[in-house]
């Protein structure tokens, strides 16, 4: 549905531009892109209110996506696989966020994320697909670089929180950090493949 819409938006507005074919193609893509982004946040706005978790949720989104475009990560086959896994993780993030915490725990997960988001950066990042792969080494240092730097600005910002004594907002901008590094590792891309594999057997059941 997001597909077709984005063409049929794509093709109309060729026309009118009297572009080319490829130019068409090109519009169709970031159309897709934008579309699909933008129901993603309408779900979790929707779902994060009548949950009442929508700061924790919204932090734990921002962190997440802020790490993901810097870093790469596993992407399942399909839009709406990746749609239904990402609005679940992040809602379920946001939820697990409010849950009571002590200043010194989450101070003690706070460090330990940042050591283990140092080591996935250096170790992973920029974390490709199949189809879309960055090998230029220069290009892949600039990539970790700048992954670092976000993981960071998170680290202050949690920081802050915790003397503030925001402990939900803070322990949720941990968890949309290490949910997007998780998505980086491994592990990360074997559990995607695990989760492909049981929504295209669903999903053959359901036809």
């Amino acid at each position: 549905m997001i597909k077709g819409l984005a063409q049929r938006i794509a093709i109309t507005m060729g026309a009118q531009l009297q572009v080319d074919r490829n130019r068409v193609e090109i519009f169709a893509y970031g159309l897709e892109i934008i579309l699909g982004a933008l129901v993603q946040l309408t779900l979790l706005i929707l779902l994060s209110l009548i949950m009442d978790v929508f700061i924790t949720t919204m932090i734990c989104m921002i962190a997440f996506a802020s790490l993901r475009y810097f870093g790469g990560g596993v992407h399942l086959n399909t839009y709406y696989g990746c749609l239904t896994v990402s609005v679940f993780l992040l809602m379920a993030l946001g939820k697990l966020a409010t849950i009571d915490i002590s200043l010194e725990a989450l101070t003690v997960i706070s460090t330990l994320a940042l050591l283990m988001g140092t080591f996935i950066i250096i170790r992973w990042v920029p974390a490709g697909t199949e189809k879309k792969q960055i090998k230029d080494e220069a290009t892949r240092l600039w990539q970790r670089k700048k992954a670092l730097l976000i993981l960071i600005m998170w680290s202050v910002i949690t920081l802050f929180l915790i003397t503030q004594k925001s402990t939900a907002n803070a322990f949720a901008a941990v968890l949309g950090a290490l949910g997007s590094l998780v998505l980086i590792t491994p592990w990360g891309y074997r559990a995607a493949k695990a989760l492909d594999n049981i929504l295209n057997i669903t999903w053959k059941g359901c036809r």
